[in-house]
């Protein structure tokens, strides 16, 4: 099956180019003392799904339950989005339905892993963890059993989820731990799209100095200096331009990939004969951190790039002094109104190289997980798929009807405005959604957001500018075993350390032979090949079953 999967999502990408404080649970309503579960952790997954529901739970239609339960949520949450999550009219209008309601602990994305950890090793369980950040379910499902098995509850009271993981089955199996059970909902918003960030230029700024939108890295340079040059905004003021404007991330991203590198967070990617390699170790490595730091001297990449974040890359944009960026797309990402200026371009190819990207794979992500602590997996089951029928998913997405969206002549939900203003009323993009793209398009009117950016996507996909064999295999299709992550976690925060610090330290001083030398010894040291050896294993197992 996996093998089918893997060769089905790799046709996909060649082809179709398209589109803290938390406590165990809060108060409990008394009625249903006989559904609680056992809250050990040798026996808590067998429990939860082994307990009769009590009288005050149903099985099928609305409320979930007669009497009011309570779950309490441990919530993930975007750094930027200001959401009064006690008062959202999504969980009230959701309350009033199912009977359930719901309290947050939340985590923001740049405090998720403390607190999330803080949690795990209190003791004291959520019953509920929605997030949009990785969790080891190995860890905390097969051998810790803080979170349960959720495969007889998807079977039973999740009608919803289980017809639309029908649709496309293949997603579904990277949430498979490798015991064969699932302890997550998965989540999805599959719109045919493989990449990430994109790379735009401003084409009013070309025509004003002459020039033509690069192809390579040294036209890319050339192109550089002219803006910063020559007055390229046309304001009178030859110093106030920024020829690249972008976050560290995708300073050091973007970089890699015109030199053939297509780099991830874990450091590694996958070469086309299926092999495991550290990107650091691959040839251009050493060629991208002396471009970046070639440009950062001549000024040529804004002088904040180590510290910027994107809300300050968008401000330089809508004040027009921005050249080149390094984004997810244009449209509905707070500049429409200089949007008209730019124009997407290829990843320009070092001398030598091809310009290779990191690609995305649309499967399921882990979502939603249910606690041993949980007294009402079967409420929290019905409660949960909830949110995934049609019009409670839209409404989750974009608010209520008539606000942000609303049905069209074609009975499709069709957005009106900025779905950037949905978190005045529901979670977005930080609460449960599963949509396969079947699915997807056959219930959503498609905005012109997503369009533009599924069009982009073609060009790149027509380019060969992909990887073969995405890194997401390893991110969210093989399955690790305990003793795996153990390796993997024991050596990636010393590797991640070790580049990072060589990444910012070449962008400022240069890289000279004595210390790229010892940095290649630096990550031998921190186990860098038993690191890449342990996802080659996962790798082949998962390819060969």
């Amino acid at each position: 099956m996996k093998k089918q999967a893997a060769a089905l999502l790799l046709a996909v990408l060649m082809v179709v180019g398209s589109l803290a404080g938390c406590s165990g649970g809060g108060s409990k309503d008394s009625a249903n003392d006989s559904s609680k579960a056992q809250t050990s952790q040798s026996t808590g997954s067998e429990s939860s799904q082994a307990q009769e529901p009590s009288s005050n739970f149903n099985a099928e239609g609305y409320p979930i339950v007669n009497e009011t339960v309570e779950l309490s949520v441990f919530q993930y949450c975007r750094d930027a989005d200001q959401i009064d999550w006690p008062n959202l009219w999504f969980y009230k209008n959701l309350e009033e339905k199912t009977g359930v309601h719901a309290t947050f602990d939340v985590a923001i994305d740049s405090e998720w892993d403390t607190k999330l950890n803080l949690m795990l090793a209190s003791n004291e369980y959520n019953d509920v963890v929605i997030n949009r950040k990785t969790i080891n379910y190995e860890e905390y499902g097969v051998s810790q059993e803080i979170f349960i098995p959720l495969d007889n509850l998807i079977d039973q009271y999740m009608p919803t989820y289980k017809a639309r993981i029908a649709q496309d089955p293949t997603i579904v199996e990277s949430l498979k731990a490798s015991d064969g059970q699932t302890y997550s909902i998965g989540y999805i918003v599959a719109q045919d799209i493989h990449t990430g960030n994109m790379y735009f230029i401003n084409k009013s700024w070309l025509d004003k100095v002459g020039m033509e939108v690069p192809t390579t890295v040294d036209q890319l340079t050339e192109v550089l200096r002219a803006f910063k040059t020559q007055d390229a905004n046309g304001n009178g003021d030859a110093n106030d331009e920024v020829p690249l404007d972008v976050v560290l991330t995708d300073f050091y991203k973007m970089s890699f990939y015109m030199f053939g590198i297509p780099e991830s967070d874990i450091w590694v990617s996958i070469d086309d004969d299926a092999q495991v390699r550290c990107n650091a170790q691959i040839d251009g490595y050493r060629d991208a951190l002396e471009w970046m730091h070639q440009i950062y001297e001549e000024g040529l990449v804004d002088s904040e790039v180590l510290t910027k974040d994107g809300t300050m890359v968008t401000s330089d944009v809508l004040a027009g002094t921005v050249g080149t960026m390094f984004r997810w797309r244009l449209l509905n990402h707070g500049i429409d109104e200089v949007k008209d200026q730019y124009v997407n371009m290829l990843p320009p190819s070092a001398e030598g190289k091809s310009a290779k990207m990191y690609t995305t794979m649309e499967v399921a992500a882990p979502c939603a997980l249910i606690t041993v602590a949980n007294e009402y997996p079967e409420v929290t089951a019905r409660w949960l798929d909830s949110m995934l029928e049609n019009q409670t998913a839209y409404e989750s997405y974009y608010g209520p009807q008539g606000e942000l969206w609303d049905y069209n002549a074609e009975g499709k939900a069709e957005l009106k405005g900025s779905d950037q203003d949905c978190v005045q009323y529901c979670p977005g993009v930080n609460g449960l959604f599963y949509g396969n793209a079947d699915w997807y398009f056959s219930t959503f009117a498609v905005p012109d957001f997503r369009l533009e950016k599924a069009a982009y996507d073609d060009a790149y996909t027509e380019a060969g500018v992909y990887e073969k064999y995405p890194a997401d295999y390893l991110n969210k299709l093989i399955t690790l075993t305990t003793d795996e992550n153990t390796v993997l976690l024991l050596h990636k925060t010393d590797l991640t350390n070790l580049i990072s610090e060589m990444i910012s330290n070449s962008i400022m001083h240069g890289v000279s032979d004595a210390e790229w030398d010892a940095f290649q010894t630096n990550l031998q040291n921190a186990g860098i090949e038993e690191y890449v050896q342990t996802y080659q294993a996962a790798l082949d197992r998962f390819l060969a079953e």
